[in-house]
């Protein structure tokens, strides 16, 4: 099918109760320096519940293996009340930048916007 030009493009992922998340970015800087130009990206507490269903998103195309990976991070880097002993973890989505250009083969030259939140680096 067509996609709508006005209608934007976000990453999301597929969660554990089956719904979607949207996924954001703290940076456009690279993750790793280096090899791989991938964007880390995670699911946002605040975007996280109750969850995107198919009655909220079209999916317009869903990424290979080969152009993603994964990691994880403590949350809070594992300091303060929240995670004093580090237990909790939250998961990372690494995304080959070129996936984002408007020249990657399934989005019919559509560009996707990237969420950026500053606010979820975690300095350690």
């Amino acid at each position: 099918g067509t996609i709508e030009p006005e209608c934007k493009l976000e990453l999301g992922a597929l969660q554990e109760d089956g719904t979607l998340a949207p996924l954001s970015a703290w940076t456009l800087e690279s993750a790793f320096a280096g090899g791989s130009d991938s964007i880390e990206f995670l699911v946002d507490e605040d975007d996280r519940f109750p969850g995107l269903t198919g009655n909220d998103v079209i999916v317009h195309s869903v990424l290979d293996e080969s152009v993603i990976g994964y990691g994880s991070r403590q949350v809070g880097g594992g300091k303060g009340p929240g995670n004093p002993h580090g237990e909790e973890s939250e998961l990372l989505y690494y995304v080959e930048r070129p996936v984002l250009d408007s020249n990657y083969d399934e989005l019919d030259g559509r560009k996707i916007e990237v969420v950026i939140k500053p606010e979820l680096e975690i300095l350690w």
